[in-house]
């Protein structure tokens, strides 16, 4: 899940309900485009060549601060949305 508050508060959320925001700030900058009072439901997906790769996106997972900055520069994660589940937009 994927959502954004009031304030800028982005948060990323894996299915067993860790966090993952800090590890993903590529995600969290694209977030911040998104209207306050939207969660999203969906995927982090990296592509390496032509191949998704999970393993190395998982290993992202456990990644803060400068070593999540430098992770995104060589792989870069991306967020497929399946469902909206709240807007706030008007």
């Amino acid at each position: 899940m994927l959502g954004r508050w009031p304030g800028d508060r982005i948060l990323i959320r894996c299915r067993s309900g860790g966090n993952l925001t800090a590890a993903f700030p590529e995600i969290v900058a694209a977030a911040s485009q998104l209207p306050d009072d939207t969660a999203l439901d969906g995927e982090l997906v990296a592509w390496e060549g032509d191949r998704l790769a999970f393993e190395r996106l998982r290993q992202r997972a456990h990644r803060r601060a400068a070593t999540a900055a430098r992770a995104a520069g060589q792989l870069q994660a991306h967020f497929v949305a399946f469902d909206l589940l709240r807007t706030g937009a008007a």
